[in-house]
């Protein structure tokens, strides 16, 4: 997949994906996966077959990987527990903060629109110092429901209720699931490189970026 070239790409309003896009959570996650599986009984995959898991809504993982419909809310709420003590520890991708900080100077509105539950997303943003450059932070429910098409919605509206030119939204995103709910929403996606996709899963978006320069590049007047 290359790079669409800036000139066929003109945004006024920028959404973006937090866990994987811009930070880089994988690691607490899996951590919090392997504890919770181990603590039930349920089987463990290895690290890198748990990587596909981070983004997702977590009762679609957890079903995934093997856990009891009877058993659901319970091991979501002590999954929730542990990853609370530990979900400010990861940091930044390299050079994302940089991105967001560009846009907000140019004056283009950002929002996020994650499978995150939304209070996590504005402790972590706040934590890392970006809040600031968001008008809108919007995140999951804990309703089952929520997909990630429900967030852009949320997201599209609470943005353009606070005045903000919604007319060219875009969704920058490292999952399948970015593509799907972009697609839902009528929003085009650009597929980011340093997340956790698998081979081919990005192969959906309407451009892609594989650093966070090629995604300042396509954003961005230069």
């Amino acid at each position: 997949m290359v790079e669409t070239p800036k000139q066929s790409l003109s945004f006024t309003c920028v959404f973006f994906d937090v866990d994987g896009t811009l930070v880089d959570s994988g690691g607490a996650v899996i951590d919090t996966f392997v504890e919770v599986l181990t603590e039930y009984r349920l089987p463990v995959p290895s690290r890198e077959h748990l990587r596909r898991h981070v983004g997702p809504p977590l009762w679609s993982s957890l079903l995934e990987l093997g856990t009891p419909k009877d058993m659901l809310e319970t091991v979501i709420a002590n999954y929730r527990s542990r990853y609370h003590e530990r979900f400010l520890d990861p940091p930044l991708f390299e050079g994302i903060d940089q991105v967001v900080k560009d846009l907000s100077a140019a004056g283009v509105a950002m929002a996020t629109a994650t499978s995150k539950q939304e209070p996590l997303a504005l402790a972590q943003l706040e934590h890392l110092g970006l809040l600031d450059h968001f008008t809108v932070v919007a995140g999951a429910t804990p309703d089952p429901a929520c997909t990630k098409a429900t967030v852009l919605r949320d997201a599209l509206a609470r943005l353009g209720a606070a005045g903000a030119d919604t007319s060219r939204p875009v969704l920058v995103g490292d999952r399948h699931f970015d593509i799907e709910g972009g697609r839902a929403v009528g929003v085009p996606v650009i597929g980011v490189g340093w997340g956790y996709a698998s081979e081919g899963e990005l192969d959906g978006a309407d451009a892609f970026a594989a650093d966070p320069a090629a995604l300042s590049r396509l954003l961005l007047p230069h």
